[in-house]
């Protein structure tokens, strides 16, 4: 009986040596072709080097002074040679270093009297002789870390955030004096606003990630953003499932609130980085306009719960903050940090959130609603939900 036990224990070690044997395999195979791969592409063709250029992150502006944060984005290091604005050389004093290796940054410091309100460029040339240059449309002095900034920014994402949802939490009441048809409709529109959400959310991932330099491998942040809260809340959700595996009632309305509030963490830092960055007018804009798209989003949270006969107000305001309140750390991260890779993840991450609650929304839907998915008034409820959010979109 020992010596089958043994047996058995060996054999199930075996069989992970041989699950093992084609990763060894893998990496053996891209360390030949890594280190034989310049002789190989010969064989084909030649690349040319690539252009001797930084990437220009950020330029901010204090009185009498301009920052300009540069990254290498190359594999070989690059080495800052010079700095201009408005095409003439001006002295400068480096925070860092000044030859960068891959993916390294500095800040370039240049004392300068600019003018606020007027336009100006700025180029960091390198020791090749190749510029890399950013057009300032209007100089604004730059925003920084203050116990007001943090305050504004708390009151601009409660504007944003909490307030809308809970106004659209106000239409519970409506909701529970509709027929079955009806509130199967209105989860069907829960489902069109999320699914919209969440290609939004996606659009502004890879738009954010084509801008990093290609090293850091946005495309990567964004898969890597998009699976893990998928995952997350898939897990989560298993947790929530009732006998039959159907999330529903406050724990469905807990995972839109999630995956809303995921978006409007990403909603608060385009709002923060437009104040950063001077565009006034434009983070003006996008909170009038995030308030009027945001108010649909409580509505979307209260259906789920619209066949409980009773839920707490506490409940209902938790929903809310949930759902809202990551407006805020949005905007206080999207003005002091303005971090291209946390706004890559960030989207990224809200898309997977809402895509995992469609799912669970069409789980609901297929097993609770009259007709199923196939029914006039779910098919109708979606198309409506994603109808009503690209209508609100216009306005952002």
């Amino acid at each position: 009986m020992e010596s089958g036990s043994l047996a058995a224990r060996l054999s199930g070690a075996h069989w992970r040596l041989w699950a093992l044997l084609p990763i060894v395999a893998l990496v053996g195979t891209v360390a030949i072709f890594v280190s034989t791969g310049n002789s190989l592409l010969e064989l084909v063709g030649q690349n040319p080097p690539p252009a001797d250029e930084l990437d220009i992150r950020r330029v901010e502006f204090r009185p009498g002074e301009i920052k300009i944060k540069v990254t290498n984005p190359q594999r070989d290091d690059i080495t800052i040679a010079s700095v201009t604005v408005d095409d003439a050389i001006v002295p400068y004093s480096l925070d860092g270093d000044r030859t960068l290796g891959r993916l390294r940054s500095s800040t370039v410091v240049i004392p300068y009297d600019w003018v606020d309100g007027e336009p100006l460029s700025v180029g960091v040339t390198s020791s090749s002789g190749i510029e890399s240059s950013k057009e300032i449309p209007a100089a604004v002095e730059t925003p920084q870390a203050s116990a007001k900034g943090f305050f504004g920014y708390a009151v601009i994402g409660l504007f944003v955030g909490v307030i809308p949802v809970a106004l659209g939490l106000a239409w519970l009441p409506s909701l529970r004096r509709a027929s079955p048809q009806w509130l199967a409709a209105f989860m069907a529109l829960t489902a069109g606003l999320l699914t919209f959400l969440a290609f939004e959310a996606l659009s502004e991932a890879f738009a954010l990630q084509a801008a990093l330099p290609s090293g850091i491998g946005g495309v990567g942040l964004v898969l890597l953003g998009v699976t893990s809260t998928y995952l997350f809340l898939t897990l989560l959700s298993r947790r929530f499932a009732a006998g039959e595996g159907v999330v529903s009632g406050v724990a469905l309305a807990t995972l839109v609130a999630i995956g809303i509030g995921l978006h409007n963490l990403g909603e608060g830092l385009a709002i923060g980085a437009s104040f950063a960055l001077g565009e006034l007018t434009l983070g003006t804009f996008l909170i009038v306009g995030f308030m009027v798209h945001n108010i649909t989003e409580g509505l979307g949270i209260a259906t789920p719960i619209a066949e409980r006969s009773k839920v707490s107000v506490g409940r209902l305001a938790a929903l809310a903050l949930i759902a809202g309140a990551p407006a805020i750390p949005g905007a206080w991260i999207g003005g002091f940090v303005t971090s291209d890779v946390l706004g890559v993840l960030f989207f990224a991450g809200a898309a997977g959130a809402a895509f995992e609650v469609v799912v669970e929304v069409g789980r609901y839907v297929s097993r609770k609603a009259p007709g199923g998915l196939g029914s006039g008034y779910v098919l109708g409820g979606f198309i409506a939900g994603i109808a009503i959010m690209y209508v609100t979109g216009l306005l952002v």
